[in-house]
């Protein structure tokens, strides 16, 4: 299963002296460049091997509207982990982590720092259910890592890492896609699983500010591009190489007006007659904010009822 912290690759170059601009590679989509209609319908996937996808089926979405059954903590958890720079694997001692309820920032419950070998305990107290991860290092890029959850009976857990993004790297990565970025926007982007924990492919992901049930009430946020990457190298590509998600369920949407809340949304067609009757089904949400200059990361499951 494939981290999602390797889609904090783009988006965060360094700043052009204007306004941002893209590479025309496709059929403008009315809203979003990357939110065309997808050609197949969702389909589950598994890594057996290092960027080797194999195909498992149709995406099991049988938990789509369903009660969420989120428990609560009910001990008090020590999670430990070490953070690691995402392209290298480099330890990155000193990181500073901040953990947080739900989606909201405001309301930390943890903030360490990163011992010289990048470990860190995090302390989870009674009562969590969501949670997220705020990492900052002077040599790194801001992260956040939502819609996080742990065992809530098991008093001791591991992370095996939890992944920042160099400074550097952001100023590379950019061409890949063909974009200058605007400054003062954000980015939102993720992974989405089905029901069984395995990676869909054949997906389209947006971000709106409204939360909508049908495709024809989105409204996307201003600026919103999204951009799918290559299952073979972990890299996000160009509309004409990629419209729509591949087998590791990976996206970024970029170019966001900074917005206190905003709803990142994935969409899909579940069957192959849903696909042929244009019946476009929303099947994740996540309400969030845009920061400006900040890379929003989060886990996506299909959407359950509170």
């Amino acid at each position: 299963m494939r981290s999602i912290s390797l889609v904090l690759l783009a988006g965060l170059g360094a700043c052009g002296g204007g306004g941002g601009s893209t590479t025309p590679d496709a059929p403008v989509v009315e809203g979003n460049p990357g939110f065309a209609r997808p050609t197949a319908a969702l389909k589950a996937n598994n890594e057996d091997m290092p960027d080797k996808w194999v195909e498992l089926g149709p995406a099991d979405l049988t938990c789509l509207g369903t009660p969420a059954n989120d428990p609560a903590t009910t001990v008090a958890v020590e999670l430990s982990t070490v953070v690691r720079d995402f392209q290298s694997d480099s330890l990155v001692p000193g990181a500073t982590v901040t953990a947080f309820k739900n989606q909201d920032l405001t309301t930390p419950f943890f903030t360490g720092t990163a011992d010289g070998n990048a470990a860190i305990t995090i302390d989870i107290p009674v009562g969590v259910q969501r949670f997220g991860y705020k990492m900052t290092h002077e040599t790194a890029l801001d992260t956040l890592l939502l819609n996080q959850t742990v065992d809530p009976s098991m008093s001791s857990q591991t992370v095996s890492s939890i992944q920042t993004v160099s400074k550097s790297t952001g100023q590379t990565l950019p061409a890949l896609i063909g974009v200058s970025r605007s400054a003062g926007t954000g980015v939102l982007a993720g992974a989405i699983r089905d029901c069984q924990g395995h990676e869909i492919s054949n997906f389209i992901a947006t971000v709106t500010t409204n939360p909508a049930r049908t495709a024809s009430d989105i409204m996307h946020v201003a600026g919103a591009d999204t951009y799918y990457f290559s299952s073979t190298v972990g890299l996000p590509v160009r509309h004409t190489q990629k419209a729509m998600g591949s087998e590791d369920g990976l996206f970024m949407v970029i170019e966001l007006s900074a917005a206190p809340t905003a709803y990142v949304q994935v969409w899909g067609y579940p069957t192959d007659a849903d696909l042929a009757s244009d019946n476009l089904t929303l099947i994740a949400e996540l309400q969030t904010q845009v920061i400006a200059d900040t890379v929003i990361t989060g886990s996506y499951e299909p959407l359950r009822t509170p």
